[in-house]
């Protein structure tokens, strides 16, 4: 695999590679049911890639500010929890985010970015893994039967803040 060098993913991929190795506490339900997880660290830097890979406009920006939203930020006043964070002055935000439970268009959207993504990280460095460990999860996903949420409370992480992402 080629390694590309992507302004500023490697900065944020440095930030995150010592906290990969320990319990997950991030997860990300893939269209089977199963789940990619990690820990809260790495999750968030996932999250974090796949934001910055993202234009601002249209529904790319839209996701790209839910996603900048449902990531902690400790210098705004944001209460670190490791399974979840305390949103200053508002609700609490629990790291699962059940794909199924987003729009088609969001789901697409988000989907290509993880597999774009593996063409652009080094698969060998931390969060090149974390991303082609999650692009490949959700190509074995989709080759199993597709499996309805069975907890629509989790589809409340799309409507903070009066997003609208999710069904």
């Amino acid at each position: 695999m080629v390694s590309v060098e992507i302004t500023p993913l490697p900065e944020a991929a440095k930030r995150y590679a010592k906290y990969l190795e320990h319990m997950a506490s991030g997860f990300i339900t893939l269209p089977d049911g199963t789940d990619w997880s990690s820990r809260w660290t790495g999750y968030d830097a996932v999250l974090e890639i796949i934001m910055l890979e993202l234009k601002n406009d249209g529904d790319e920006g839209i996701l790209k500010e839910w996603i900048k939203y449902i990531l902690p930020n400790e210098n705004n006043g944001d209460i670190e929890s490791g399974y979840c964070f305390y949103k200053k002055g508002s609700e609490n935000i629990l790291r699962i985010i059940d794909t199924r439970l987003m729009k088609p268009n969001f789901q697409k959207i988000f989907w290509d970015k993880v597999k774009s993504l593996t063409q652009k990280l080094d698969a060998e460095q931390s969060i090149g893994f974390l991303i082609n460990q999650l692009n490949n999860c959700y190509e074995s996903s989709i080759r199993n039967s597709y499996m309805e949420p069975d907890n629509l409370d989790l589809k409340e992480i799309f409507f903070v803040s009066d997003f609208k992402i999710g069904i």
